[in-house]
């Protein structure tokens, strides 16, 4: 059976080296305080090397030949693990690749660039093609990708978020200064810690939308009581590119979900409608999705720059017996706003009923 030959560091600086069947399990152990004596009053402790051998006597043979070595040569040896598993500790991880996680990985490459970014999913081969398009590493594994990152965006679904903890949480035992930012809708940030056990770090939360990836998202962020300013900062900083972010009480993240992270979704079919009824009245397709989806930014933007109430800009266009106000009568009766409210309230109660899992 494989056995392990690890080297830790010691909140001290000082090293340690020793033998595992699961180096991740014997470093939970040791930051616990029941490793050997000799870590016991240097807690935390990180892994910082890890060798794979056949079975135990060629790790322990291993093991007997790291510690004759001097510091400087054990450093060396460090180094060059680290290189090579590109252990290199980077800015921001990513565990999961799919819609959002996509979303936010391209946002955090153009804002603190490709090389500070590294990434993780499941489905290997799109983790592949993604670092491939943008220029950042793919780790491993999810333990990995924690290992290797500063902040650490957990991009996957509620009802998997749980196993996807509990997995971590022992190498979050061995990185007390690693930061954990969950986009999971409904999850709170008490029901994380729960899943993470003994191992202790500050968690925060986003809520992104997809528009993220070109820049014009709408994201919230949040905190538990042992974020800091620095850790909404280096959030923040890593998001820049992503759009506006806000930071709001943990108590508003679901209704805001509600809004803005479920919204698009909403937005994507009343774009189609009007193309579609453009082509009705003879528009080419093309071009009446164009009309349509660039009449939406614009007025948007008219909202957020005029500062002006969205039902006084509707007033300023519909002109008395005219054509715009009938076509207003005519969503009207069709409960149109009633709809729109009713879809963003069932948003918000599907999203409380993940977080109860």
């Amino acid at each position: 059976m494989a056995y392990w030959v690890y080297i830790l560091r010691c909140a001290d600086g000082t090293l340690y080296t020793g033998t595992a069947a699961d180096v991740d399990k014997r470093a939970a152990v040791h930051n616990r305080g029941k490793g050997a004596k000799y870590t016991r009053s240097r807690l935390p402790v990180t892994v910082v090397y890890r060798e794979r051998l056949p079975d135990k006597g060629a790790a322990l043979r291993r093991e007997y030949s790291i510690k004759q070595m001097s510091r400087q040569n054990k450093l060396a040896l460090m180094v060059s693990y680290q290189r090579k598993q590109e252990w290199v500790v980077k800015k921001a991880a990513f565990i999961g690749t799919g819609n959002m996680g996509g979303a936010l990985i391209e946002a955090a490459c153009k804002a603190i660039g490709p090389d500070q970014v590294i990434i993780t999913d499941r489905d290997s081969q799109r983790a592949n093609a993604l670092a491939q398009r943008l220029g950042c590493t793919v780790a491993a594994d999810n333990c990995a990708a924690l290992r290797a990152g500063e902040y650490v965006f957990l991009c996957v679904k509620p009802q998997v978020m749980e196993g996807v903890v509990k997995e971590l949480a022992p190498v979050v035992a061995e990185r007390p200064g690693v930061v954990l930012v969950t986009i999971a809708a409904g999850l709170t940030i008490a029901t994380l810690r729960q899943w993470l056990g003994g191992a202790d770090c500050p968690v925060l939360r986003i809520m992104p939308n997809t528009p993220a990836a070109i820049g014009m998202g709408m994201l919230a962020l949040t905190g538990g009581p042992d974020a800091s300013e620095d850790h909404y900062r280096g959030v923040e900083d890593i998001l820049a590119q992503a759009g506006r972010v806000e930071r709001l009480a943990e108590g508003q993240i679901d209704a805001f979900s509600a809004v803005a992270g479920c919204g698009p979704a909403f937005l994507y079919p009343f774009i189609e409608a009007l193309a579609d009824g453009g082509v009705k009245v003879g528009l080419p397709r093309q071009q009446a999705l164009v009309y349509a989806a660039q009449m939406v930014l614009g007025s948007a933007a008219m909202v957020l720059e005029s500062g002006k109430h969205p039902g006084q800009l509707k007033d300023e266009v519909c002109s008395p017996g005219g054509s715009t106000i009938a076509g207003v009568a005519a969503l009207e009766a069709r409960a149109f706003r009633s709809a729109a409210i009713e879809a963003v309230e069932a948003a918000y109660r599907r999203t409380v009923e993940l977080g109860k899992g």
